[in-house]
């Protein structure tokens, strides 16, 4: 198996899909809280940030 098997066309039509369970809060909100106690008074880096779906929030939260 190949990434070319797992991103075909149809995935990237749902990448950014806010429907998406990758979106909803109780994902989004844990993984960013997380990562703002991990940033504490730092900076964090993102890393593959793609449409900063988890980079946004956190700089909202932490900027």
């Amino acid at each position: 198996m190949t990434s070319s098997d797992l991103w075909d066309a149809d995935a990237a039509r749902r990448y950014d899909d806010a429907s998406s369970p990758m979106f909803s809060p109780e994902i989004l909100g844990p993984t960013v809280n997380f990562l703002a106690e991990l940033t504490g008074d730092g900076q964090a880096l993102e890393l593959a940030i793609g449409t900063g779906r988890v980079a946004v929030p956190l700089l909202e939260r932490v900027g």
